[in-house]
């Protein structure tokens, strides 16, 4: 959190980045996902007033008071393997994120329940990324929290279109790289891929 105060460099590129958006477009939402990184040493105890600060100041600077803010929660996957095994407190966030929800105008929490990581442990991967989605449409068009996975969410991941050849590359690498294909099918999918 101490990195997005409101002085700060991550604060001030976003500040910056909407000002330059609000030149062609309009604002219809906030969406704020973090926590990971203030899940532990007790970090969750000054997570509220952090948040505070933060959100007021960018309501204030872009004018977005009627603008709804939509919380995401950590997922239960923290914790435990790589880069998120030392986020043990992310229960504590929540419960900081919840509260900050029911307290503020037009801000909704979004449950991260039953979603998964990527190998890395602290990132969602691609399918939940996308059910992810799928709730924060509904509290963003129904203006509600979404405190559990919603029916019909397995929708989200019914893709039907093609992989560019950037997505293609980095699927089949990260295959290689997790041991599903041999170099060998790695090279053959890259022939595949090149083809004009």
């Amino acid at each position: 959190m101490n990195d997005w105060h409101p002085e700060g460099i991550l604060f001030q590129h976003a500040l910056s980045e909407a000002r330059f958006a609000l030149r062609s477009s309009q604002i219809c939402g906030i969406l704020w996902h973090q926590g990971e990184s203030d899940s532990y040493r007790s970090l969750h105890e000054t997570y509220y007033e952090k948040l505070t600060l933060i959100i007021e100041t960018l309501r204030n600077e872009l004018n977005l008071d009627e603008v709804p803010l939509i919380i995401g929660g950590l997922g239960d996957f923290l914790g435990k393997t790589g880069f998120g095994q030392h986020a043990t407190e992310y229960l504590q966030v929540n419960e900081q994120l919840q509260h900050f929800a029911n307290e503020q105008q037009n801000c909704f929490f979004v449950t991260a329940a039953d979603l998964t990581a990527n190998p890395d442990g602290i990132h969602l991967d691609a399918v939940s990324q996308r059910k992810f989605g799928y709730r924060y449409f509904e509290a963003f068009s129904k203006k509600c929290h979404v405190m559990e996975p919603i029916p019909g969410e397995e929708q989200s991941l019914k893709v039907k279109r093609d992989y560019s050849k950037t997505e293609q590359i980095y699927i089949h690498s990260m295959d290689l790289a997790l041991g599903k294909m041999t170099y060998a099918e790695f090279e053959a999918q890259m022939a595949k891929v090149m083809q004009p």
